[in-house]
């Protein structure tokens, strides 16, 4: 465990590679490019609060019914606990490390490096998944107006990749240009739809009983309901706030980030908080506490639940532009991702934990653009593997699949949405992972200042885990083979069919992947693995 005296100023990181025998040069990041609002762009982009409204929530009432918003008041909770250790680093230590630096001065150099192990991959793939499934919307709502790019929503997902990755090569805050009117556009049609139902007090008045406590999770169409749905629909709850973790890696971009990036992670936080309850308290009184399980839980429908509240209590502009928020956040999103992953690669390329030519930015626009065409050029690799997956529908309804060319007959293109399904769980047991880590550091962390105190570092990061534990499980149990993981589906957890139950091995592959290659830097290069988290920005 490193001690203050021990870190790098990112100022002198240049110097300490050049006096420990290693020459390339490692650049530094646009200092004092982004301020509070800036930050706040980033990280609700990142979310992409709009997507995650309309589809989660119509699941989540399906198995909690009426009382979808306390499964949110519930999920807020839990994240809002990981924010309390998630604050205390960000104060003390700014790198664009982020994770990977704090979790390095509270567990060390193994675990530091697993998480950003962890970050790497899973950002690398939340490019990928986000482009795929806007290219998949695009593909669903051009399509029957006649137009087609060649190979489906590849060639829109391509073009939405190359955008990215040329307008990440500048500045970050040309990225900001594009992510904050999109950022705001969707926040702001949610609250209008918010503002309207809950004015109108839905179809049948305001009702707290069914909505804040369990007497409204045993409804028709409701599976499992009750206290199992309510904490089961908390998966979906939790994963709706991924994405806050983002704001971490602009450390060495953040103008005062020891005051800047706490204050906007938490100001995001609770503003996402109420935001999600309110959406799903609304939904729900739209129509109707009673309907939650066979209208608004009505999965196959999602996201025409929320067009045709909008048509309702506002107007079908609004539902119209609700779809478009959809797609528009998503690809913001994507901007978002690619920011943070480069920003990762570039941390662990200028300790020489990947390739030293990552860790250098352009001598304009300071920009690791470097790492941005790794990242595309790996985005446009996946998005082109996906592309080749095809599938086939049984006779009894059940669908196998295949890598190759679809005929369009027996075998039909895989859709980038349900390609972005298969990624975006990959990733979210990566992000779980990795906020349990920092829970974990941050008593240890605390503790070696002199600073342990009972709330934010123990019972805060303790009960924080504890709820983060249910969606890594939701994820990993029904996976089990043979009648351990038919027990869990049993109780309520969604099955796992093939491919999804297989996607938790490719977790656990990069993750011992990342075991043997840490392994190798420490016998190997043992400066470079040392010096793993130690880069920070000076204060001031």
């Amino acid at each position: 465990m490193a001690s203050s005296d021990e870190l790098i100023p990112v100022a002198a990181s240049r110097e300490h590679a050049e006096s420990s025998g290693e020459h390339a040069t490692v650049d530094r990041l646009h200092a004092n490019a982004l301020g509070l609002p800036a930050m706040l762009f980033v990280c609700v982009a990142a979310i992409a609060p709009a997507a995650s409204m309309l589809f989660n929530v119509p699941v989540m009432a399906s198995q909690a019914g009426a009382a979808t918003p306390l499964a949110f008041v519930l999920s807020a909770v839990g994240i809002l606990l990981l924010g309390v250790p998630v604050v205390y680093f960000a104060r003390r230590l700014s790198s664009a490390g982020g994770f990977a630096t704090w979790v390095r001065h509270g567990l060390g150099r193994g675990a530091a490096f697993q998480v950003g192990w962890l970050m790497l991959g899973a950002y690398a793939l939340f490019e990928a998944a986000l482009q795929a499934t806007v290219g998949g919307s695009l593909e669903s709502l051009l399509s029957p107006l006649g137009v087609h790019l060649p190979g489906g929503w590849v060639g829109y997902a391509l073009i939405l990749a190359l955008i990215v990755g040329v307008l990440s090569y500048f500045d970050i805050r040309a990225s900001i240009w594009v992510m904050a009117p999109f950022a705001v556009a969707e926040v702001l049609a949610l609250v209008i739809l918010d503002a309207a139902i809950t004015v109108k007090g839905g179809v049948a008045g305001h009702d707290l009983v069914h909505t804040f406590t369990p007497a409204g999770a045993n409804l028709a169409g409701v599976a499992p309901g009750g206290t199992l749905g309510i904490g089961i629909a908390m998966v979906l709850g939790i994963l709706a706030f991924v994405g806050f973790e983002t704001g971490a890696v602009y450390g060495e971009e953040a103008r005062n980030p020891r005051r800047t990036i706490p204050i906007a992670i938490f100001a995001l936080l609770v503003f996402l908080a109420v935001l999600y309850i309110w959406t799903s308290y609304a939904a729900t009184i739209g129509v109707g506490w009673r309907n939650a399980g066979n209208v608004l839980g009505n999965v196959n429908l999602a996201p025409q639940q929320y067009v045709t509240l909008a048509g309702v209590y506002v107007g079908r502009w609004l539902g119209v532009a609700l779809i478009i928020f959809v797609i528009t956040s998503n690809f913001a999103s994507s901007f978002a991702m690619h920011q943070a992953m480069v920003r990762y690669g570039y941390s662990m390329g200028r300790e020489g934990i990947l390739p030293r030519i990552l860790g250098k930015t352009h001598s304009r626009w300071k920009s690791p653009y470097l790492a941005t065409f790794m990242q595309s050029s790996f985005t446009f690799l996946v998005i082109l593997f996906l592309g080749l997956v095809m599938q086939h529908t049984n006779a009894d309804g059940s669908i196998i699949y295949a890598v190759g060319i679809a005929n369009g007959a027996t075998w039909q293109q895989t859709s980038g949405i349900v390609s972005f399904g298969w990624l975006a769980s990959i990733v979210t047991i990566c992000i779980i992972l990795v906020y349990i880590l920092t829970n974990i550091a941050a008593p240890f962390f605390a503790r070696s200042r002199g600073e342990l105190r009972l709330f934010p570092h123990l019972i805060a990061p303790a009960v924080s885990t504890l709820l983060l534990l249910l969606p890594l499980a939701s994820y990993l149990l029904p996976a089990l083979p043979g009648s351990l993981g038919a027990f869990f589906t049993h109780l309520g957890f969604a099955p796992t069919p093939f491919p999804a139950n297989i996607l938790p091995l490719f977790v656990l592959a990069w993750v011992i992947a990342g075991l043997v290659y840490a392994a190798y830097l420490s016998r190997n290069h043992p400066d470079r693995y040392e010096r793993l988290g130690q880069i920070l920005q000076p204060e001031g």
